[in-house]
């Protein structure tokens, strides 16, 4: 019988799923509560107010525990992960309804943010606060994504793929450049590997895989626009 350790997280563990159920759960429950309050006439906007707060709060926590003293280290603690923006642009898109907010909220959680749900670069279980911290914080990217798309009714299109495209190259390319002159890892574009079993372990040693890894993001991008186009109709003469 599977057990649940308290001290350590391990990828595809009892634990690992659990957690994975109960963001989406907690996602779709709070969907369906903000559909219902829309539905009754209520006004959405304590909802939001309680998510752009939620998404602030998360990352402000997630920061927190890292720049703390004791635990601080340069080549891991400053916000820098494409996590950490995410949470951060959750708020934004919610707050502003702004449209490349909710483009690149979008893309980024689909190709980028997706791999800290599926291969968490998480160590420690639930009795230690920053497994609450880690998970709460990208619960809060999910019920942003989710807001956007289900209540405000952002849909992408061509321009919005464009603009997201050159914003994730930009921020890519300087999370390279930093890495490259400090051997950080931020974005996992630096030399080291997680210690955790990662899709990055195939992709071929350092440099290169820096090539499949825009290449894999690339084409995650194109993917996620698929279910947006609309075959043109030709009008008849």
């Amino acid at each position: 019988m599977h057990r649940i350790d308290p001290e350590t997280f391990t990828q595809g563990s009892l634990l690992h799923f659990l957690s994975l159920f109960v963001t989406v759960a907690l996602t779709a429950g709070f969907v369906l509560l903000a559909r219902k309050t829309a539905k009754n006439g209520s006004a959405l906007r304590p909802l939001r107010y309680f998510l752009v707060a939620g998404c602030l709060v998360a990352a402000a926590l997630g920061t927190g525990i890292g720049i703390a003293p004791v635990k601080f280290d340069w080549g891991d603690s400053l916000p820098l992960q494409y996590c950490n923006f995410a949470t951060l642009i959750g708020a934004w898109a919610v707050a502003t309804r702004h449209r490349t907010a909710q483009s690149v909220l979008y893309f980024w959680t689909f190709s980028l943010t997706i791999w800290a749900y599926l291969t968490p670069s998480l160590y420690v279980g639930p009795a230690y606060t920053w497994f609450w911290i880690f998970w709460g914080y990208h619960l809060f990217i999910l019920l942003a994504l989710a807001w956007v798309l289900v209540i405000d009714r952002f849909r992408p299109g061509w321009t919005d793929w464009r603009k997201s495209v050159i914003i994730t190259l930009v921020y890519t390319l300087l999370l390279t450049t930093l890495n490259f002159f400090t051997g950080w890892n931020y974005g996992y574009l630096g030399p080291d590997l997680p210690s955790q079993p990662n899709l990055l372990g195939f992709l071929g040693p350092y440099p290169y895989r820096l090539l499949w890894m825009i290449l894999i993001g690339a084409g995650l991008f194109i993917l996620l626009m698929i279910p947006w186009v609309r075959p043109r109709v030709r009008r008849r003469n």
